[in-house]
């Protein structure tokens, strides 16, 4: 069996782990190991994020270059 340090980690995340681990009725080692058990179980995503993001957009929407255009967009003052 080997061991594993988690160097630095945020106080707020090792507050939420613990809290579980007691929650579960387990120490704070396996309910470590519990977590990173399931998060490498779940699926990789297909997707990269930024192609995820792009696909939020609707087609009539995207421009070149994803610049986006805005509709029925007012015309600046004329000053002169």
């Amino acid at each position: 069996m080997s061991d594993l340090l988690i160097r630095n980690i945020k106080p707020h995340l090792e507050r939420q782990i613990k809290a579980r681990a007691r929650k579960h009725g387990l120490s704070l080692s396996e309910e470590a190991q519990v977590l990173i058990q399931r998060g490498l179980a779940a699926p990789e995503p297909k997707t990269e994020l930024g192609e995820w993001l792009f696909s939020l957009v609707d087609k009539r929407d995207r421009g070149d270059d994803l610049v986006f255009e805005v509709r029925d967009f007012p015309k600046p003052p004329d000053f002169e």
